[in-house]
């Protein structure tokens, strides 16, 4: 009797675990910013907001250009904190990013921001979003060579 239920368990293991392989292999995630689709956009702010109710948490820079409105998604840090980025309603910028579909939404993921009079930069080369002006902490950290030495 045990042999038998252990085998019907083992039974139902295998069928479980064919079952649920394709349905991993159709959900395998794609890198959301790939630095060779990058594109440079221009056009006016519209709105600058920290927090746009119905969009991806984050800041946000709705920007008219000649091909329509663009949503640009700024992360987490460029509007908030003691150095965040300063960019008024109105002005001429240039933006450079990927367009992507995030939640079925367009948005453009910007890596950096050209007012004309600053240059910001928003996102590493890879898409991760930076801290404005962080600084790295160094102070009391002791680097010691592979050897041993110092």
């Amino acid at each position: 009797m045990n042999k038998l239920l252990g085998g019907l368990w083992c039974l139902g293991l295998m069928s479980f675990v064919m079952v649920c392989e394709p349905a991993q292999s159709a959900t395998v995630a794609t890198p959301l910013y790939d630095v060779t689709k990058e594109v440079t956009l221009e056009g006016n702010v519209s709105i600058v907001e920290a927090f746009m109710p119905g969009h991806i948490p984050g800041g946000h820079m709705l920007v008219s250009t000649s091909k329509g409105i663009i949503d640009g998604h700024l992360g987490p840090y460029a509007l908030s904190g003691k150095n965040r980025i300063s960019v008024p309603t109105g002005a001429h910028v240039k933006i450079v990013g990927v367009m992507t579909t995030i939640r079925g939404n367009q948005v453009f993921l910007v890596r950096t921001i050209d007012t004309g009079a600053t240059k910001y930069t928003i996102r590493s080369e890879h898409g991760f979003p930076l801290i404005q002006r962080a600084v790295q902490p160094t102070k009391g950290i002791n680097f010691v060579s592979p050897k041993g030495g110092r």
